[in-house]
Formats: structure tokens, sequence, C-alpha cells
């Protein structure tokens, strides 16, 4: 890595910092009376109680849900500190696929949450669907996402990148360690490993 360059890194934001699947239980709770702590453990909701009738209609309630998206929990596992720190001393994105609800953009209301959340002032969100063009363009030294065809994606697009796929319910089944992809537990395991990182590439000894 070039000394006098900023550690790029590309961090999703659902199931990483914010609490998707928490918010998404909760509106399933209300309208189905599903327990709101099951959690899926697929992409297709396996094991969360949920059939496809009833996933289609609570995106629905989420489409027509006013700026949405500013409403959800942070992730267990991220701590306002260590945000902040990875924010001030590495260039920071949040490349992200969600989907329209009514209200601001979408990119808006996610820059919302990271500010009330974290306060960081102007937080570069990414709204895309395909996330290997946008880290070749970034030029990604880090990325962590949750979902497994993402963290391929990046890993196929950047061989250099050292990608993480955040542990998640869903995705517990997929090992993608042969494509030097390791699980990662924590947003801020992600962001100290990172940090750890800069430091090296810096030349400060780490006693």
């Amino acid at each position: 890595m070039n000394d006098h360059k900023r550690i790029v890194v590309g961090c999703d934001l659902d199931d990483v910092v914010a609490d998707f699947i928490k918010g998404f239980m909760e509106i399933a709770a209300r309208k189905y009376g599903v327990d709101p702590d099951l959690r899926p453990t697929s992409w297709e909701w396996d094991g969360a109680d949920m059939t496809k009738e009833r996933v289609d209609d609570v995106w629905q309630e989420i489409t027509n849900t006013r700026n949405w998206w500013e409403t959800l929990a942070v992730e267990t596992g991220v701590s306002k500190r260590v945000m902040q720190r990875l924010n001030n001393e590495t260039q920071l994105f949040f490349p992200t696929a969600r989907a329209y609800c009514v209200g601001d953009p979408v990119s808006v209301q996610s820059a919302v949450w990271l500010h009330e959340n974290f306060n960081i002032s102007y937080p570069t969100v990414i709204v895309a669907n395909s996330k290997g063009p946008l880290a070749v363009a970034l030029k990604y030294d880090f990325f962590i996402d949750d979902r497994p065809k993402n963290c391929i994606e990046v890993k196929t697009a950047v061989p250099r990148c050292r990608v993480f796929m955040k542990t998640a319910t869903h995705n517990l089944s997929t090992d993608l360690s042969e494509s030097g992809i390791p699980r990662i537990a924590t947003f801020d395991e992600f962001a100290e490993t990172v940090l750890s990182a800069k430091l090296v590439q810096e030349g400060t000894c780490l006693i």
C-alpha cells in the first residue's frame, strides 16, 4: 500500500452496522404474531416463520413507511467510539443495496441514520446493487458484508482487498474460507483489524 494513501474501507450497512433483521421481524410480529426474536437461517427467510407472502407484505409496509431506514437499531457489536475512529482514520464508504421507501432518497436516510447514531457529519453512502464494480472504482483495501454473494463479488473484482463476511444467522451455512474470505463476528472486530493494519502501514510498533 502507498504510505501516503489512506486505507480505503467498504462497509455494508444492514446486519453489519444496522439491525435490519430486527426491524423487519418487528413488523412481522405486529402483523402476523410471529416471535420477533426469530432470525432467518437463510436468505429465503427459513426458520423465521415467514412465508413468501408474509415477506412480500412486510416489504410493502417498509416501502410505504416514510424514511423507514432511519428507524433501525444499531447492530450488536458496533460502538460509536470505534466507528468514529474508523471514519476519522480511513477513507470509509458505506455501499448498500437498500430498497426504496417513501420519503428522502435512501442514501440520505442512511446518512441521517449514521449521523444520528455515530455523529458522522458527512458519511459517504452509495446505493448500488452490484458491489464489485464499486470496489474496483473506489480501490477498496478492506470490505465487510454479511451477504456471501457480495463478499465473493468484491474479492473477485479486487483480489488484493481483504474481505470479511460478518457472521449472521442467515449465512452460517456458507463457508467462504477457500475463497480467502474469513468470518468476523462484529463490526468492532473488523474495524480494529483495519486500524491495526493502518498502524503497521505507518510503521508504528504494536506492543
